[in-house]
């Protein structure tokens, strides 16, 4: 009897480690299966986060382009703007301690082409300024409209100083614009 029971607890023993296995087995395929859908969720992450990456570098150089192109426009806007041109020589006067006693605009000139352009031209709002100063204003000034981010160029100027050491100058300035025609 001894034996049998022996043969049955063997049997029995062997059935449980047969069944077991059938059952991790059974497991092992489940979570090997989860550890793919895993992995596969995780590269999908990375690569939605590399795409989220890639769009704010984008966006950060778009706004840079974008800054560019207001500093371009502002610099050679495509209009002459002759009213914001007397308010921005006003302003560059005011803070450079300047006293203006005359600004007079002329015509637009004539329209250039730019080279290495097809249709691009420029033109030029003819500006003469009057103004009375110190050295130290005039030479503000005159450092404030050639770092101005409005293209100008200085066309002529003359200086004379009285005794008392301040300087009248006149000043033939053309103011750069894109386009044509008397706007």
């Amino acid at each position: 009897m001894e034996n049998k029971h022996s043969r049955l607890g063997i049997f029995l023993l062997i059935l449980a480690v047969f069944g077991w296995f059938a059952f991790l087995r059974g497991q092992i395929t489940v979570f090997g299966e989860k550890s793919l859908d895993a992995k596969a969720r995780s590269v999908e992450l990375e690569s939605y986060k590399t795409r989220i990456a890639d769009l704010k570098q984008i966006k950060e150089k778009g706004e840079q382009v974008q800054s560019t192109l207001r500093a371009m426009y502002l610099a050679m806007p495509k209009q002459n703007q002759i009213p914001e041109v007397l308010v921005m020589i006003e302003t560059i006067g005011a803070n450079s301690g300047i006293v203006f006693s005359g600004v007079t605009v002329g015509n637009t000139t004539a329209n250039q082409t730019v080279p290495g352009t097809d249709a691009s031209t420029i033109a030029e709002v003819p500006v003469t300024v009057s103004f009375n100063g110190t050295l130290t204003s005039v030479t503000k000034f005159i450092s404030a409209i050639n770092t101005n981010i409005r293209t100008a160029k200085v066309q002529s100027q003359t200086i004379s100083a009285d005794k008392s050491g301040i300087l009248t100058v006149t000043m033939q300035l053309g103011l750069v614009y894109q386009g044509g025609g008397n706007q």
